[in-house]
Order: C-alpha cells, then sequence, then structure tokens
C-alpha cells in the first residue's frame, strides 16, 4: 500500500486493489450458503499490473436494487498488533478489507495505545464496514488478511447486524469484546452511539476492566505520515 492509497481512501476516493476471489463456496453462520465466497489478496507485479484483476475500490455504491437474497449488514472488525509497524499494517489491512468484492468500509476509528502488564505494548484500532458477506465468510476473510500479512495483525468480527452465533468457527459478537478496553475505546471514539448486545459502548467501556490501560495515540493516522 502506497501513501497516495492510503490518503485517497481516507479522503473517500478510489483505490486500485488487487483482489482474487477464492472458488469455494463458503456457509453462512446459520448454514445458508453463499456465491463469491470470501476474496483472497493477490499481489501485485513490481511495474504496477496484477497478476489476477482490480477493481476500484473507495467509492461507495448504492445499496439498492441488488440481486435478490443480498443483503448489507453493519459489522465491526477490531486490528491490533505488538509490532512497531502497527500502524502501517493496519492501513494495509483497511485497504485489503475494503477491496473485498461485498465489503465497504465506512468508518475508522483513533489509534490506540494499550499497555500490557503481561507482554509487550500493542497498538489498537476499530473499523465499521457495510458487507454483503455472512459472518463465516467475513471471517474467512478476516484470515486471509492476517496470513497476507504473514499474522503480524490479528482482525476480529466484533460484531455484525442481525448476526448472533456461538459456533465454534463463528462467535459473534466476539465474546470478550463487551469486557474489553482497547476494542470499546477506539469503537466508542468512531461512534459514540455504538451498542454491543444491547448495552451502549460508552457503559461497557466505563465498566472494563483494562479501561485505564489504553489511550489515544492519533485522529488521523490512517492519513500516514509523522504524528
Amino acid at each position: 500500500m502506497t501513501e497516495e492509497q492510503t490518503q485517497a481512501l481516507a479522503a473517500g476516493r478510489p483505490v486500485d486493489i488487487v483482489v482474487r476471489l477464492t472458488s469455494d463456496a463458503s456457509a453462512a453462520c446459520g448454514g445458508s450458503p453463499v456465491g463469491t465466497g470470501a476474496a483472497a489478496m493477490e499481489p501485485s507485479r513490481d511495474d504496477g499490473t496484477s497478476y489476477d484483476w482490480q477493481e476500484s475500490v473507495g467509492e461507495p455504491s448504492s445499496m439498492t436494487g441488488e440481486p435478490s437474497g443480498t443483503a448489507w449488514r453493519r459489522a465491526v472488525v477490531s486490528l491490533d498488533s505488538t509490532l512497531p509497524e502497527a500502524e502501517t499494517l493496519f492501513r494495509s489491512a483497511i485497504v485489503s478489507l475494503d477491496a473485498i468484492p461485498g465489503n465497504q468500509v465506512e468508518g475508522i476509528s483513533p489509534l490506540y495505545h494499550v499497555s500490557n502488564f503481561d507482554g509487550p505494548d500493542a497498538m489498537a484500532a476499530v473499523v465499521q464496514l457495510h458487507t454483503k458477506l455472512d459472518a463465516r465468510s467475513l471471517i474467512g476473510a478476516l484470515g486471509t488478511i492476517e496470513e497476507a500479512h504473514a499474522d503480524q495483525i490479528d482482525l476480529d468480527l466484533v460484531d455484525m447486524e442481525g448476526v448472533s452465533s456461538n459456533e465454534p468457527d463463528c462467535r459473534v459478537p466476539w465474546p470478550s469484546a463487551a469486557q474489553t478496553a482497547q476494542v470499546l475505546a477506539p469503537w466508542f471514539d468512531m461512534d459514540p452511539d455504538a451498542r454491543l448486545g444491547g448495552d451502549p459502548v460508552s457503559f461497557l467501556l466505563a465498566m472494563a476492566p483494562d479501561a485505564g490501560r489504553v489511550g489515544v495515540l492519533s485522529d488521523d493516522w490512517i492519513l500516514g505520515g509523522e504524528r
């Protein structure tokens, strides 16, 4: 991801991202099949041309007139990493997430620092998107993005509108999110009216046992450059 791509994404302008659709169909948490499956990221050649194909993303399309059986849902995804270059990794992962057909990133939280007593400190952020993927397909896509970044970041589906599942490979909402300030704090900053499991995120954040260990690093980190 280049600095120009990051700035374009933050400004809502189209960004050329290379993606490759897998041929396997994925099942929804409730057992309903989906036609497209998850999207895997495909690298570009050094000259900037793709090995496969490119799709222009970043400009939200209409949510009306979609084929029967498809529905847009709001989803919230958390990002965290203990690496010093977490900020750059997050920007790249967000571009990859927005590039998946059926996804539109619509909100990006401030960047947070997380102080850990039992390990290295971390950075964390949250993004909100509208998606046509079912929960299991989106979770699979997040895993693909993690692998594309050598598992140097952790992406979790925190919540998906209208979805509740406790299956081993598809837990929505994310079970520990309601007690995790590194998820709740950036989410509240991004959306003060957000709710999780019927409770205001603001209330859950006030009750989170680790609330004192998180703090804002940057409001405009998505633009890159020096803070």
